[in-house]
């Protein structure tokens, strides 16, 4: 049996954080990220492969000198678990340190109160834990939508649930004695993005989310900037029309007014009522018409649906230019419904940030689509979780059972 060994100054959490940030390495490059020597490195490697925490790869890296071979993170040696609140459920995954999937569930909520929502997680959580054929680290990532305070694990309001002031750290721990961190699921889907998509040399990154709502996510060397509140990267009310229509927020012209579903469907319905462009849309009932109806006809070159689509991206690709200007990102990354749904969307927001941006700055400016599926935001929070609470005794295999 592998004896259990301390980490008093923390040495085998750097090189396993550096690890999870940065992807395969080598040990020489691994004293360049952590400012460890070459000797700490070498016995610390030496204790997380006993551990089988980290391995060498087959891989080698080459700067001119002789080959240095790679470590990476072993995969299915721990299980992380998060769990993402969409619509009426929850889903729960737990993933490895590399990020593969190793099992997911989807855990319906009844009637959407904070109350229900904790008791439908936390009764999902141990029979999907014992489940697992791999240790279980003692932590749970959530993410939600709506504005998220993550140092104090408070939801401030998820308009579209009713919900305000919920303390929900609070009464998740009452169920669940485990560590627990919560914060924006854009959030946490954007540093999934950060940590799979970032190429050697890029140190920052922003992720928008566009779908019912907008939201994003601030990027710099692989991780989150949170922010006081936990609130950093609130572009959805980023003043995009001084003497526009009202939020809900109490601000006038918000960007989230503009360049979400619910604006492209008024948009769309303005235009079908003004009757004057062509378009197969025109023979449905205008209160029925949804955006993903809009974003399909525009694909299709649908001229209406196109000028209803290009209104709304291009209030979006203003946005980005501001934040391009502002935060110089080497990429930014579109998410949610629209941006996975519909081409000409993030054709026109894209086209728009590069007309409205400084040139060197926007020329510099990758922007990609999401690549993730719905379980990216519950492995984006368990990363998140780990990332606050990472140790190497916590990766220890020997785990307590979560107490319900």
């Amino acid at each position: 049996m592998t004896a259990k060994r301390s980490d008093q100054k923390g040495s085998k959490a750097a090189l396993l954080q550096a690890l999870r940030v940065h992807g395969p390495i080598s040990r020489i490059a691994l004293t360049k990220l952590t400012g460890l020597s070459r000797a700490t490195i070498s016995i610390c490697v030496a204790e997380l492969m006993e551990s089988n925490l980290v391995r060498e790869t087959g891989n080698r890296e080459f700067s001119g000198g002789r080959p240095a071979t790679s470590l990476e993170l072993v995969e299915r040696s721990r299980a992380i678990l998060g769990a993402e609140l969409d619509r009426r459920q929850w889903t729960l995954g737990a993933f490895d340190l590399v990020g593969n999937t190793l099992a997911t569930v989807n855990v319906p909520v009844d009637d959407m109160s904070p109350e229900s929502a904790v008791q439908a997680l936390a009764g999902a959580l141990p029979d999907f834990a014992a489940k697992l054929d791999v240790p279980v680290v003692p932590l749970l990532g959530i993410c939600t939508p709506g504005l998220v305070d993550t140092e104090r694990g408070v939801i401030h309001a998820i308009p579209l649930l009713g919900w305000q002031n919920v303390e929900f750290v609070r009464m998740m721990a009452k169920h669940v004695d485990w560590p627990i961190v919560i914060l924006n699921r854009d959030r946490a889907r954007g540093l999934l993005e950060c940590r799979s998509r970032m190429e050697r040399g890029q140190t920052t990154m922003v992720y928008i989310g566009v779908g019912e709502g907008i939201a994003s996510g601030f990027y710099y060397k692989g991780e989150l900037i949170t922010g006081a509140l936990g609130g950093a990267g609130e572009v959805g009310h980023m003043t995009i029309e001084p003497h526009g229509s009202l939020c809900p927020c109490g601000n006038n012209g918000c960007l989230q007014l503009y360049c979400t579903e619910p604006a492209i469907e008024q948009e769309a319905r303005r235009l079908l009522r003004l009757g004057e462009l062509p378009s197969a849309l025109s023979g449905q009932n205008i209160q029925l018409l949804r955006a993903a109806d809009v974003c399909l006809a525009a694909d299709e070159g649908d001229a209406l649906a196109e000028a209803a689509v290009d209104r709304c991206a291009g209030y979006l690709g203003i946005a980005l230019g501001n934040i391009v200007n502002l935060f110089n990102p080497d990429v930014i990354v579109l998410g949610g419904p629209l941006a996975s749904s519909c081409r000409r969307y993030v054709q026109t927001a894209t086209k728009t940030m590069r007309q409205r941006a400084m040139i060197p700055l926007a020329d510099r400016t990758a922007v990609l689509t999401s690549a993730y599926n719905e379980r990216a935001g519950a492995l984006g929070a368990a990363n998140f979780a780990l990332d606050r609470h990472m140790s190497y005794s916590i990766l220890n295999p020997h785990m307590p059972e979560p107490v319900i």
